[in-house]
């Protein structure tokens, strides 16, 4: 087995492993529940693993992986509060730090 993406954000790493299932590539997650240990031991060591199951997979999903992330900020057009100055992903159409709406296009 090979670790292949780590993300402190559980439904990231669950949403690369279906990726790769999707791809034909078995995979699990380690320390999906290893939330509660933080503060016992180093934070990075709780965050949420993929693995693939076979070595010889690991180079095949991270490309695969990669290549999902560049798409996925590619597809996206972001926007800028004009209120404060803050970035926003395209989905949303309220600031979240000031409340202003995303002006017209």
């Amino acid at each position: 087995m090979k670790k292949v993406f780590v993300s402190q954000h559980l439904f990231e790493v669950e949403m690369h492993k279906e990726r790769l299932e999707q791809a034909g590539i078995p995979s699990m997650i380690k320390n999906q529940r290893s939330s509660g240990l933080a503060g016992e031991i180093p934070f990075t060591e709780v965050f949420p693993e993929l693995w693939v199951i076979q070595d010889e997979d690991a180079d095949r999903a991270r490309q695969l992986l990669e290549e999902g992330l560049v798409l996925l900020s590619s597809n996206q057009d972001s926007w800028i509060c004009p209120e404060c100055g803050e970035q926003h992903e395209s989905q949303f159409a309220v600031c979240w730090k000031c409340g202003q709406e995303r002006p017209a296009s």
